[in-house]
């Protein structure tokens, strides 16, 4: 996957609501940041195929990310 496709997928991840990551399965979650990309930004078929690998290999890290926003935006934590 490229640099500039990488970056655009995380800067995604980052700005999605948090609710969104937490309630989909992980091929459910795979699926909706794969149409949500698409959506936003044009698509060849081997970078779709690339960023959908990707998030299935980074799943949990994306699913840490979004606990990791949970935490820091609640009110009683800290």
């Amino acid at each position: 996957m490229s640099p500039p496709l990488m970056r655009r997928l995380w800067q995604m991840i980052e700005s999605l609501p948090q609710h969104s990551l937490e309630k989909l399965d992980d091929s459910g979650l795979v699926a909706w940041l794969l149409s949500y990309l698409e959506r936003h930004h044009h698509l060849k078929t081997d970078e779709r195929k690339a960023a959908e690998s990707y998030l299935n290999n980074h799943i949990l890290l994306i699913r840490d990310i979004a606990e990791s926003r949970q935490i820091h935006h609640c009110p009683l934590a800290g």
